[in-house]
Parts: structure tokens; sequence; C-alpha cells
């Protein structure tokens, strides 16, 4: 199969090796389960601030300053935890996005990978679509082309790349890398292009580029694959250049330390699917025993 790509010599090392056989490269793991833990702590601040913020703040105390909290970390540039917030948020998209890319030449069944993440995708937007007819969420919180949209065309894209690299044999890890940095520069052009460019909205191709979508009104997880395919495309370039050999630049560092790191990094795709429905329920829990007595607010 084209996407499967050739196989390498070193894939003992990769996700899709036979159990038993060989070794992860833990400090990949561990990276991208860190972001996904950051990402899970984000919407949980959100959800907090946008649905449960009035009735902890009513209680006062504790419960009133964590609800200040949650309304000041998606406050902006507005203070100084805003401002924080975007340039965690920033410097997480880039290690994951980037990660994403990367794991295109650990894979043996990229197109299996990908169908995956496109289900998975699925299911989020028909998930929130049926929240917003119970009135959980907002019909602007209905996510059309979320995080697992893009990644998920990104990830074909760039399986497309690598497997095409193969046909260069002995050379095709520096081809893919040429190729990637190349695209990766081309993509980051085009859409510094777009951005002063007065592109005329259009539900069709919003899937592109924010300036596509402007008037929509969409608020929730969204994300275009101008720019966030360039950030694939470089974290590609950057792991098949660090990681080519299919070996940890770390191997004393591993231990039982990162172990809930990287359980949430092999699982990245099951975590991403049910936090915030996991989200929900705790701070629902949380409400209805700790803050307001029998107050579940969203039940």
């Amino acid at each position: 199969m084209l996407l499967k790509g050739n196989s390498r010599g070193i894939a003992s090392n990769y996700p899709m090796a036979e159990k038993g056989v060989g070794r992860r490269i833990w400090e990949l793991d561990f990276l991208r389960g860190f972001t996904i833990i950051l990402m899970c702590i984000d919407h949980l601040m959100f959800d907090l601030s946008e649905m449960f913020a009035d009735t902890w703040k009513a209680q006062g105390g504790a419960a009133a300053a964590i609800a200040h909290f949650a309304e000041m970390w998606w406050g902006g540039k507005s203070n100084w935890v805003g401002h924080t917030r975007d340039i965690i948020q920033v410097i997480a998209w880039c290690v994951f996005f980037g990660l994403c890319g990367g794991s295109t030449i650990f894979s043996r069944d990229n197109l299996t990978r990908t169908m995956k993440t496109m289900i998975a995708a699925a299911i989020i937007t028909v998930g929130t679509y049926l929240a917003s007819v119970l009135d959980i969420i907002g019909q602007a919180d209905i996510i059309t082309f979320g995080v697992l949209h893009m990644l998920s065309l990104a990830t074909l894209i760039v399986s497309g790349v690598y497997a095409l690299s193969r046909l260069a044999k002995e050379k095709g890890d520096l081809v893919f890398f040429i190729s990637c940095a190349l695209l990766s520069g081309g993509v980051f052009l085009a859409n510094y292009l777009m951005n002063q460019a007065d592109l005329t909205p259009n539900p069709v191709w919003m899937f592109l580029h924010y300036g596509f979508a402007a008037g929509v009104g969409i608020y929730s997880d969204y994300f275009t694959l101008f720019p966030y395919l360039g950030y694939v495309f470089a974290g590609a370039a950057v792991i098949v250049l660090v990681y080519g050999s299919g070996k940890s630049l770390l191997p004393k560092w591993d231990g039982k330390w990162n172990r809930p790191f990287r359980f949430v990094g092999r699982h990245t795709l099951w975590v991403v699917v049910i936090h915030q429905v996991v989200n929900m329920l705790l701070l629902a829990v949380i409400t209805a025993i700790f803050v307001d007595s029998g107050n579940f607010v969203i039940f």
C-alpha cells in the first residue's frame, strides 16, 4: 500500500512494532502526553469559566478565587494570566503538531492511523452537535473542523510525501527532510499572504484558512490547514533529522517518573475524544459536593 511506505530496519523502536519487541522512544511519548495534559487543563479552565463560574463565584471563598482565575486564564492578553496562557498554547501547538508529523516515519500503516483520526473527528462533531441540541453548549461551539479534523488531513498529506520519498531508497530520509522543510516554509508563506489578502468568506473553504470563515461565528475548537500544516511538516523534518536512527537521545533519563505522561502520549486519540466529557462530569460532581450542595449545574 502506498501510504505504508517501505519497512525501516529500526521499526522495532516504533509504535507499530510487535509487542515485546524493542522499545518506544520515551521522550516523544512524554512530550506528546505532556502537551495533551496541558490541553486537558486548558479546556478544564474553559469549561469552568463558561459554565460553572457564576455558581462558584456566588459561594465566595476559594471557589470564587478559582473561578476568577479560570476567567483570567481565558481572558487573553488583557491580564498576565491570559498572556501566559497564550504563550504556553503556542509552544504546546508547535510541539504537539510537530510530533504528529514526526509520527509519520514511525508508523507502519499511516492510512489506518489517518482513518482512525478521521473517525474520532467525526464522533466529536456528532457529539458536540447533540450537546448543542440538548442546550449543553451553544450552536457556535459545535466542532466542525477541529484539531483532529485538521490533523487527519495533515497526516494524510505528510504521509503521501513520506511515501514518495521512499522512492529515493537509501536517500529517502534526506529527501523527506528537505521536502518537509521546504513545504513547511511554503505553508507559512502562503498563510502570511492569505492573512494580507481580502479573502471572501466561504464555508466550503473554511478548512484552509480563518479568512474563509469570517462571520461564520465559530468560537470553539477550530484549526485550519494554514498555518498548522506548517507545524506538522516542520515537526516531521526535525524528527527525521534527530531521530532517524530510531533511538532515544536520553535513554538514562527514562524511568517510572514519566509513566503517566507516556501513558497519555500512547493513548492520545482516546484522551482527545473523551477528555471534555470527563472534564464536565468532574466539574459537575465537584460543584454538587463541595461548592453548591446538590447543584450539578449541567443537569
